[in-house]
């Protein structure tokens, strides 16, 4: 499947669906924890409300990754801009002195910050105070970048473009619209793009974990990325890399036309439990009881989720729930 029929087919769908609302969407932001939450628990995803959709997924997790690669990128182009080969990064060291750039006056000879999400997120967190978050968010962003360096390697491998990261070494953002009015915006949340785009493919997409725990099924995420990035970029990428920092692990996925249908779904799936939402919101008919329902903020008014963690064998305060067993 070509990007030109992907972006007809996925455009097509999502106008459908819009069509069909009780009431008109806006800002649908169709990112990889929105895809996730709205595959693995529909009613938990709709119960998140306004808030929670604004910019779904703004976890602990992926903002270490957002503040790694942004680390990382200020790191290469203060190299570049000393006109040497970046050294190594030492990962606290990169996060804190990126961080410090974002709160300090340019100076001559330093590389001027990029307005971003991540870095508008950092200067607000500092200004409220919490430097609590900061310290919490620098530690796992410490993390996500050593891990990406014992990974990938250093120097980084050739034709290597970080993603999603402010500053002239990266490309800021991969987004798309399916058309200038739609309220729906897909976003690819890879972290590195491996090789040329020509109009034959041939590169690839870097995922980047902290950990082998994260972001559920590798399947599941190299078709979503695969996806929102042919639909970005214009071309599908060859494949997918996806990574693990605490295990080394590195899995390559090919990109073919079962992937990319599958990443396609997720997409459509987002803006159509949105839809749903306008018209009927948290449901928890459509519960689907999970691990997940010891951290949920719906737990209280979900029966299936409570059910399932009175279940015996589940854990709960650190130990397992037993069934009581009759004498005899």
């Amino acid at each position: 499947m070509n990007a030109g029929r992907l972006r007809a087919d996925v455009a097509g769908r999502i106008a459908d669906v819009l069509a069909g609302a009780a009431a008109p969407l806006t800002d649908v932001y169709v990112g990889w924890t929105a895809a996730h939450e709205a595959a693995t628990c529909p009613a938990r995803y709709r119960g998140q409300g306004e808030d929670g959709w604004g910019f779904p997924g703004w976890s602990p997790v992926l903002a270490a990754g957002a503040c790694g690669r942004a680390a990382l990128a200020h790191h290469i182009a203060r190299a570049d801009l000393a006109r040497r080969p970046p050294p190594m990064p030492v990962p606290l060291v990169a996060i804190r002195t990126w961080m410090q750039a974002l709160r300090s006056p340019p100076e001559p000879g330093r590389p001027a910050e990029e307005r971003s999400s991540v870095g508008d997120w950092v200067r607000e967190t500092w200004e409220a105070g919490d430097t609590a978050t900061l310290a919490a968010v620098a530690a796992t962003a410490g993390r996500w970048l050593a891990g990406f360096v014992r990974v990938l390697g250093w120097p980084l491998p050739p034709q290597f473009t970080l993603l999603n990261a402010p500053g002239p070494a990266a490309v800021p953002s991969l987004r798309w619209h399916p058309d200038k009015a739609s309220p729906v915006t897909v976003a690819c949340g890879a972290d590195a793009r491996m090789g040329r785009v020509t109009g034959a493919g041939g590169f690839a997409l870097a995922v980047h974990r902290v950990s082998t725990g994260d972001d559920g099924a590798l399947r599941e995420r190299a078709a979503f990325e695969s996806a929102a990035g042919a639909l970005a970029i214009g071309v599908p990428p060859a494949s997918v890399l996806v990574t693990a920092g605490d295990t080394g692990e590195r899995v390559t996925l090919p990109v073919d036309e079962d992937l990319l249908a599958q990443g396609a779904e997720r997409i459509v799936g987002v803006v159509t439990q949105r839809a749903v939402a306008v018209e009927r919101g948290f449901d928890p008919a459509d519960a689907t009881p999970s691990a997940a329902c010891r951290h949920c903020d719906r737990l209280a008014d979900c029966p299936p989720g409570q059910g399932w963690l009175a279940a015996a064998g589940r854990w709960r305060g650190g130990l397992p729930v037993l069934s009581v067993l009759p004498p005899g």
